[in-house]
């Protein structure tokens, strides 16, 4: 079994998705061919979130590293188009609608890149992370808040107070946002700020299902157990599914869907009748 170790897709995407092994070797995969399209090596490391796939005419992956290779773009037949070196320790790489790829570091605030180019776009100011949540809303983390960010990446509304100043995973359905805090809790927010419901407990993933109009989290357990939970607005459990111990999760198909990598490889989640599907790992 190859050893894969994130998974990368924007919630948006139909087909597409990129996974990355121990180190350098990422893979490509078509959801419609249920098989991969591309395998190539990059200066992926492991440990952050440093694995993109932009959508577009021509898809583009891009890969940071925390010492001293930057941040590159790789077209799918994995030919490099271009590679910032300006600053090192990357984090966390974030696709963006557009064409654009938000870049975020150790120190100092997100760039956002155009992925064909490597072209500098703009700087945000005090965001350390972005959260892709539609093709119309991002969110963007600072040091002890969260905020909304419209198409153009210009700020939507207040700030929202996040304590643990750590968030894992973050959704909406365009009326409400859920943000999944590092360790618990789970928040359902009106846009405003103004939360509805909370759930302390440990939750990896948060998804806003459109079939059904739920959110699906992933919840998980000291003991490497995993399980997923169907809620209502206001937290309510509709349903438990269990599932394997996951090493990495991510939202495709504007949330009727999730992509789960387990110790048994790559599988397509339907997430309005939990069937799934397993991507041919080889």
């Amino acid at each position: 079994m190859i050893d894969l170790r994130e998974v990368a897709v924007p919630p948006w995407e139909e087909d597409l998705l990129v996974t990355a092994q121990f180190e350098r070797v990422v893979r490509v995969w078509s959801l419609a061919g249920a098989a991969r399209v591309a395998t190539f090596e990059t200066v992926f490391e492991w440990g952050g979130r440093r694995l993109a796939l932009v959508p577009g005419e021509r898809p583009v992956v891009v890969a940071g590293a925390w010492a001293r290779h930057g941040v590159r773009g790789y077209d799918l037949t994995g030919q490099r188009l271009w590679q910032d070196r300006s600053r090192t320790n990357v984090q966390i790489v974030t696709a963006l609608v557009a064409g654009r790829v938000a870049v975020s570091y150790n120190r100092g605030s997100t760039r956002v890149l155009e992925a064909a180019t490597g072209h500098e776009v703009c700087s945000l100011r005090g965001v350390r992370q972005v959260f892709a949540l539609s093709p119309d809303l991002s969110l963007g983390l600072g040091s002890d808040w969260c905020r909304l960010l419209d198409q153009s990446l210009d700020l939507l509304g207040s700030r929202i107070t996040v304590p643990s100043a750590f968030v894992v995973s973050a959704a909406t359905d365009g009326e409400h946002l859920a943000v999944a805090e590092g360790g618990g809790p789970l928040r359902i927010l009106d846009l405003d700020g103004r939360e509805r419901a909370r759930v302390a407990d440990h939750f990896r993933h948060v998804v806003h299902d459109p079939v059904t109009a739920t959110w699906i989290v992933v919840r998980e357990f000291e003991e490497g157990r995993a399980s997923l939970l169907r809620l209502t607005h206001d937290a309510e459990v509709l349903e438990q599914h269990p599932c394997d111990p996951l090493r990495d999760v991510a939202t495709i198909r504007g949330g009727r869907a999730l992509v789960l990598l387990t110790d048994e490889g790559v599988q397509v989640l339907d997430g309005s009748d939990w069937s799934a599907r397993t991507l041919q790992v080889t």
